[in-house]
């Protein structure tokens, strides 16, 4: 079920030349490019080892050859030993029994299966690993060129040996074919049979399985899905024709034409030079299973022996006119026929009833149903084949007609339970070779009722209940996708996804109120989860769990949607809820991958202004040196007046009376206050005002400059000198008016001399050296607080600067001052 799988890997069905690449001669590629030998580098191999391997091998490469159903890897332990891990992609598993049996093959001529499990959602096997590539590398390294007689035979002979010893466990391999087939030594000669990717444990003696195969080395009746030991000896005899020619069966064909060819053609051995070969080869190719050679007759053949061959049956060779034609033969038997309308089911539904009554295959058909006295047979034509069914729905009722003993098959596809979950994964891979058919036939399952149809056949009743469940889950799914669309539920998903991602499953035209569900994927998981709950319910919940993880809890609506369908239950939740939610993920995939993109984005635009805050802050600290120099530079000129203006205070006093009157100064301390005190208080207090103006230059750095004490003193006398710039310019227009000159001199020489007198007579009063004490004390302290408020400004200010750079919140972390 691809949407609640990982996105599948792309894989591709065998076609009628095994590949269509290395065996055509025309197309032939680099020997040594085997799927065992030539790995390719694994710097960054897209197949990842399961966790239980990942710990104790070490990944070598991909090999190159990769099957439909599997990857191949090549590992090492750390030992340096080689191993081959085969790992099953999503959607395909291996057989349990055929698990099962693996510890009973013990022949050297069947590769060793060394582990086997199941992680993250993938089978996986752990094999030997020959470095002597396979069958494929030693006939493309002498492309043509038949090998010897005798060294077929020693082929032959342990290849006979590997598949008693599968047969005997019951297990058939079904693909055996020279890719399969490794090279464990070369002197002498040593080969295995590998790769059991296909196997299956028989419960019976003839069973039917999915038809997946490799067309020119499969037996007539695989096309069918029959599954018997006699399937391998035919590929076996394709081998050895194949070793004995020098040329792969079937070369250039297309798959069309091979399948006609094994369907209605025996295989012509007569380019076999060796007698004994083209003995070999007649026994193993023949085309009826219950008279082909098998270990018996290849035991005696390799012993010298030369067992008998079975005729090929006359309708094979040359068609006598009698009986109903189709794909190039004459039936008379029912259970043959409808074996062939099995394996070329959609050449059957034009054939017979693409034009309707018109056609003279339809009349043939019905000439020939008249020839059986099977009263049924009017109910089937009257009630299905006249009718206006579509014509693959008329081939599904005529099969089941002619031979209900079959399994149910519909397009050509085995539909037994077991097989129904995977139509899903199919339909939701639009680059499989099955798309299309998984999409036709889960329709048709649907809108026809096929499954109690299909049911009918021998074995399958249990088909009748999974179709009740199925539409049961289909109307459940609608009931509860419903609200979903419309906005009404409380997980409320985004409307944009809700009509892609939550059709109406199973509906279609004006009763419907979504889009169809096309490709029908909801309606072929709902269709698992009918025929297999549990595992279709672990995966789901499996699936929901990892898109939840990777959503990141990023995408709100999305969790809402998780909790609406207890994607946290350990239990797993409910299935069609988990399944709405495996629908949204690739839309909330793409919801968290734009919010981290935003989330980048947002962190390289913060780290780009960071980085210019940056900037910034250097350059200011870098001024420290300049503005610690200025601010010692400016408090100098205060110190001089503190200075000065002590000299005066301790300097002035009244004259002695015990002295005559010279009109000189005592600089005794005449206030009685000491010089060194008051020069003490006057460095102390200039150390304060010097200091605090350091710190400020400090913390500030270039900024100190434009916030320095002389800012505020440039904007007084800024101010002063704009009025007396306007009194200076309203006296200098009344000159020029009256040709007067200003008094502007006269108002300073008058002002000056005041100001001195008013001095001095406060210096010479008794508390004058107090006074004059308190007055740098006081200065001091003031400029302290100056100094604090002027710092808080600028740290409010500077953390403004640092907001509108940075582009954050007031109150944000972030930055320093």
């Amino acid at each position: 079920m691809a949407e609640f799988e990982d996105f599948p890997h792309r894989t591709r069905r065998d076609p009628a030349v095994t590949h269509r690449d290395p065996h055509v001669p025309q197309a032939r590629s680099d020997p040594s490019a085997t799927r065992r030998d030539a790995p390719q580098p694994a710097a960054d191999p897209l197949i990842r080892l399961p966790g239980p391997l990942a710990g104790r091998f070490t990944v070598v490469g991909e090999l190159p050859v990769q099957g439909a159903e599997s990857d191949l890897l090549l590992v090492r332990d750390a030992a340096g030993r080689r191993y081959v891990v085969k790992v099953f992609r999503r959607g395909y598993s291996a057989d349990r029994e055929v698990w099962a049996k693996l510890p009973e093959l013990t022949s050297p001529h069947v590769v060793q299966i060394l582990e086997t499990g199941h992680a993250d959602g993938r089978d996986y096997e752990l094999s030997e690993y020959a470095p002597g590539g396979n069958l494929r590398t030693m006939l493309d390294a002498r492309p043509g060129e038949a090998l010897p007689p005798q060294t077929v035979a020693a082929i032959v002979a342990q290849l006979a040996a590997g598949l008693q010893a599968l047969h005997r466990a019951g297990i058939v391999h079904r693909d055996l074919k020279p890719e399969n087939v490794l090279v464990t030594a070369s002197d002498p000669l040593q080969v295995a049979i590998a790769d059991f990717g296909l196997s299956k444990v028989l419960d019976q003696s003839v069973v039917f399985a999915s038809s997946s195969r490799t067309l020119a080395y499969a037996a007539p009746e695989s096309l069918s899905g029959q599954v018997s030991p006699a399937r391998d000896w035919w590929s076996l005899g394709m081998i050895v024709r194949e070793l004995a020619t020098g040329r792969p069966p079937f070369a250039g064909l297309s798959e069309t034409v091979v399948v006609d060819h094994l369907a209605t053609r025996p295989i012509d051995n007569s380019d076999v030079a060796d007698p004994r070969l083209r003995l070999l080869c007649q026994g193993l190719l023949t085309r009826d299973p219950r008279h082909r050679w098998g270990a018996e007759q290849v035991t005696a053949w390799l012993a010298g022996q030369s067992p008998p061959v079975a005729a090929e049956p006359r309708s094979f060779a040359q068609p006598d006119g009698s009986g109903l034609p189709f794909a190039g033969r004459r039936f008379t038997d029912r259970a043959e026929l409808a074996r062939a309308l099995v394996e070329r089911w959609e050449d059957a539904a034009r054939y017979f009833f693409a034009r309707g009554e018109h056609g003279e295959a339809w009349r043939a058909l019905r000439e020939w149903l008249g020839r059986f006295p099977d009263d049924s047979r009017i109910e089937l034509i009257d009630a299905y084949l006249a009718t206006g069914l579509p014509p693959n729905v008329k081939v599904l009722h005529l099969v089941r007609w002619l031979d209900p003993t079959l399994p149910p098959h519909y397009l050509g596809r085995r539909m037994s339970a077991a097989d129904l979950p995977r139509l899903a994964a199919l339909a939701g891979d639009a680059r499989h070779p099955d798309h299309r058919a998984a999409c036709l036939i889960g329709r048709a399952l649907w809108e026809h009722r096929l499954l109690p149809e299909l049911a009918k056949f021998q074995g399958a009743a249990e088909l009748r209940a999974i179709d009740d469940r199925w539409r049961a889950h289909v109307a459940e799914w609608n009931r509860l996708v419903r609200p979903q669309r419309h906005g009404q539920a409380p997980a409320q998903p985004r409307p944009p996804i809700a009509q892609v991602r939550l059709p109406q499953a199973g509906l279609a035209g004006p009763e419907a109120d979504a889009p169809a569900d096309d490709p029908p994927v909801v309606l072929l998981t709902l269709l698992a989860l009918a025929a297999a709950p549990e595992q279709t319910t672990a995966s789901l919940a499996d699936a929901a769990a990892r898109a939840r993880a990777a959503a990141g809890g990023a995408v709100p609506w999305f969790e809402r949607l998780a909790e609406w369908a207890g994607a946290a239950d350990p239990r797993g939740g409910d299935p069609l809820r988990l399944l709405a939610v495996v629908r949204a993920a690739p839309e909330a995939a793409m919801a968290a991958q734009a919010a981290d993109q935003e989330r980048r984005l947002a962190e390289r635009r913060l780290a780009e202004r960071t980085r210019h805050w940056e900037e910034l802050e250097r350059r200011r600290l870098a001024g420290r040196g300049s503005a610690v120099a200025r601010a010692v530079g400016w408090t100098l000129p205060i110190l001089a007046m503190w200075l000065f203006g002590s000299w005066l205070v301790s300097g002035i006093s009244k004259p002695d009376d015990s002295q005559e009157a010279t009109g000189t100064f005592s600089f005794h301390g005449g206030s009685g206050m000491p010089f060194g005190l008051l020069v003490a208080v006057s460095v102390v207090a200039w150390a304060v005002q010097c200091g605090a103006e350091v710190l400020l230059a400090r913390a500030q750095g270039r900024d100190y400059l434009p916030y320095g004490p002389w800012s505020w003193l440039s904007k007084v006398l800024g101010a002063s000198g704009r009025g007396l710039s306007r009194a200076s310019q309203v006296m200098s227009a009344s000159a020029r008016r009256t040709g007067r000159r200003g008094c502007g001199l006269l108002l300073l020489a008058g002002t000056i001399p005041l100001l001195i007198i008013l001095l001095l007579l406060s210096m010479v009063t008794a508390m004058a050296g107090l006074l004059w004490l308190l007055v740098p004390v006081a200065a001091a302290a003031a400029h302290l607080v100056a100094a604090g408020l002027r710092l808080h400004r600028w740290k409010a200010e500077h953390e403004r600067a640092r907001q509108a750079s940075l582009g954050t919140p007031a109150g944000s972390p972030g930055g320093t001052v």
